[in-house]
């Protein structure tokens, strides 16, 4: 029973320690130095775009010793669609995150911000789309491709603004697992 306490003491105490780094102010500052505000998200919005795609249904194959149809998890084809789906939801949800979420507070002196157009260059020597008029698409292409520099930087991007949208990282997650995903209110 005492090493459950002493478990159960160690356990709050670094739960305290790192609620006492979280930001208090809801600033979210990147590797980079970049600092961005988190703000609230609508929470139905984000749980929409974060179930808007279908998970994919494994194959279904017929079992004749059990005389019945049943689903096939490890087929390797819907491995790689459910991998690809993960991936696609992954990113859709923290683009939303970044778009319905966020504000530039500051950045380095001497880097450029999403308005300026030296980024854009290199952005476009990667070959993929781009819209650059599009004032949204280049605030979110900017912190991507510029302002967040780690996965850390985008891990606590999600977690700042999941938690002020009501939306923790946990049901994120659900969110992208759910299979009756596309079935989003509104």
């Amino acid at each position: 029973m005492d090493s459950d306490k002493a478990k159960d003491v160690e356990m709050a105490t670094a739960q305290a320690v790192e609620d006492a780094q979280k930001p208090q102010d809801n600033t979210i500052k990147f590797s980079t130095g970049v600092v961005l505000r988190g703000k609230q998200a609508p929470p139905l919005v984000l749980i929409k775009v974060m179930t808007a795609f279908p998970r994919p249904k494994p194959p279904i194959w017929k079992d004749e010793k059990m005389g019945r149809e049943m689903e096939n998890p490890d087929d390797p084809v819907y491995l790689e669609k459910l991998k690809n789906w993960k991936n696609e939801t992954s990113n859709v949800t923290l683009n939303a995150l970044i778009l319905l979420g966020t504000e530039l507070v500051s950045k380095p002196k001497g880097m450029p911000g999403p308005d300026d157009h030296e980024w854009i260059a290199e952005y476009e020597q990667l070959g993929v789309p781009c819209n650059p008029e599009n004032k949204s698409w280049r605030y979110l292409t900017w912190v991507i491709f510029k302002a967040a520099a780690s996965m850390k930087d985008l891990d606590l991007l999600k977690e700042v603004v999941g938690e002020l949208s009501g939306v923790p990282e946990t049901d994120v997650k659900a969110a992208e697992e759910f299979p009756g995903g596309n079935k989003a209110p509104g």
